[in-house]
């Protein structure tokens, strides 16, 4: 099959239908020398041949004859007018079938052509307009489709208003409620509601998984599926967006058992977070609340599945949530933060440094184990015991004279703003308390000058190598006398100190979670990453990829 084309624009995908094979060549000849971007797609001998031709393939117009075996010409284009009605059909005539031509006119045909005076020429006239014909008629598709789509953005938009006004607050009436549902053509009652929040999972990351790139669309997207799917499974209920990465889904419950209310909403959410998944490419979680008998809870409903659903991507728990399930208040059972606190605070006064990052790992695996403090809490925590951290060692540092290990400078409160995750904050939080207790210990049992330096060399020199004999010259020592020297103030070899520091830079790069696994050896100066993984296991027991997935 021949494929003629001049510059960009879509070629024409053309069916020829005629009993004659000799008629057939000769068309495709014509067509082969006109001026328009044409592709032919098949050439049939009956209109059988050709319905299934166009019933499976992308075809524009089709040239059929009239008389033929099987299936004729009239009743082909009649079907084919049923059954795809944007082909264009043109028909190929003689002077003693005009009567048929005037029939195949009325069954749909868009023109015939004179067999007897038919050039490349006229077809390229006759192919011309219908080409026009089908240009306007794709553009006229292409405006109502905008047209249809951007009346269905700003119903999307209209209803999220309305909604956040409620959340905050408005007053409005039942009957209010129920007239602007009817508005917004929203099939959802003043009473009986329930509230879902869903939120993506990983928002940091989410045009990296999805679908749909641009954020309107997206979130359009999103809020038709949940709107078809509750209306599928509830015949009632809407979504809207509320603030950044936040959608509200809300529908009627009917008079049903508690037990019967959980089970059907939980089953609700799980399709919701199904289909979303399937269909977008989105992975999301969900919060649910409490049931409520008057729409003008919905406010704290909406705050209800939020907190709850915030609760359990704080501590890791992802999907599906109900709000009665979760423990979020602490009782008398557990251990309340300032008993937590008053303990650290004895084992720093005392100089019981060995015992703080195992006491502060004991009781972060107890409030992740128990997931009782909110976020809130948690990262009260951290920073007051950071504090007190920061206190032991000014109180060190001033005993020593050394104030060049103040802690005056660190934000911690900064800083944990921005952690996201329980697991982040455990990480922070222990590694700080590693890096304060091993500045406390060297306060209380000071290196002499040289090996501080050595020590600050290596921190600033690890990715370049850091050798021994590069530190020997940095401090001006035979390279065997600092080797022992090293042993003796530290307790550890100058190489074993080498790894610790790469170790712990590694550590706070994964953390980070900015930088690919598989550029960490250049960073921290080994070899490639098959050594790296291997140092890393050795020294803390598992592998970079096992300690990112343990700790965030």
């Amino acid at each position: 099959m021949f494929h003629s084309s001049r510059g960009v624009e879509r070629d024409l995908n053309i069916v020829i239908v005629d009993d004659e094979a000799q008629i057939r060549r000769w068309l495709e000849i014509l067509l082969s020398k006109t001026e328009l971007p044409i592709n032919l797609v098949a050439s049939c001998s009956n209109g059988k041949e050709a319905l299934d031709v166009c019933r499976t393939m992308d075809v524009d117009v089709v040239i059929t004859d009239i008389k033929m075996p099987v299936m004729d010409g009239i009743s082909f284009i009649r079907i084919l007018k049923q059954e795809r009605p944007a082909i264009e059909s043109l028909i190929l005539s003689s002077y003693s079938e005009f009567q048929y031509a005037s029939e195949a006119i009325k069954a749909g045909a868009s023109d015939y052509i004179l067999k007897a005076e038919i050039t490349a020429s006229d077809l390229s006239k006759v192919l011309g307009r219908v080409k026009q014909e089908i240009e306007k008629e794709r553009l006229r598709d292409r405006e109502v489709y905008s047209l249809k789509s951007t009346i269905n953005v700003n119903q999307l938009a209209l209803r999220s208003l309305f909604f956040s006004d409620l959340v905050y607050g408005k007053k409005i009436s039942a009957h209010e409620f129920e007239e602007k549902m009817g508005t917004l053509r929203i099939p959802l009652r003043s009473k009986h509601l329930m509230v879902m929040v869903i939120r993506s999972d990983d928002p940091a990351n989410r045009k990296e998984q999805v679908k749909i790139q641009d954020s309107v669309l997206l979130d359009s997207a999103v809020m038709n599926i949940i709107d078809e799917t509750l209306l599928t499974e509830a015949e009632s209920g809407c979504c809207f967006v509320f603030e950044k990465e936040y959608y509200v889904a809300l529908f009627n419950y009917g008079h049903w058992s508690e037990k019967s209310l959980r089970e059907t909403t939980l089953q609700y959410a799980q399709r919701i977070s199904n289909y979303l998944q399937d269909h977008l490419g989105l992975s999301v979680s969900v919060g649910i609340s409490l049931p409520a008998l008057q729409f003008s809870s919905i406010g704290q409903q909406l705050e209800e599945a939020r907190a709850v659903l915030s609760h359990k991507r704080f501590y890791g728990r992802k999907n599906i949530s109900w709000h009665s399930d979760e423990p979020m208040t602490p009782n008398a059972a557990h251990t309340p933060l300032q008993k937590y606190l008053q303990t650290l605070s004895e084992l720093l006064d005392t100089n019981q440094f060995e015992m703080i990052s195992p006491y502060l790992q004991e009781v972060l695996e107890d409030v992740g184990r128990k997931m009782v403090w909110s976020e809130k809490e948690v990262k009260a925590f951290g920073v007051e015991a950071v504090f007190l951290l920061q206190r032991m060692l000014r109180r060190l540092s001033v005993a020593s004279g050394d104030n060049g290990h103040s802690p005056d400078r660190d934000s911690p409160h900064e800083e944990m703003v921005n952690l996201p995750t329980f697991g982040h904050v455990t990480s922070w939080l222990l590694a700080r308390a590693s890096d304060v207790t091993a500045t406390a210990d060297m306060l209380r049992h000071p290196y002499s000058e040289a090996i501080r330096k050595v020590c600050d060399y290596v921190k600033l020199q690890y990715a370049d190598g850091a050798s021994l004999q590069q530190a020997a010259d940095y401090v001006h020592l035979n390279k065997n006398y600092l080797s022992e020297l090293f042993k003796k103030e530290t307790g550890s070899s100058y190489n074993d100190y080498v790894t610790l520091v790469r170790i712990d830079k590694i550590k706070a790069l994964i953390l980070e979670g900015n930088i690919p696994i598989g550029q960490l050896p250049e960073i921290v100066g080994y070899p490639d990453g098959s050594y790296l993984s291997k140092v890393f296991k050795k020294v803390t027991g598992m592998t970079p990829l096992e300690f990112k997935r343990k700790k965030i």
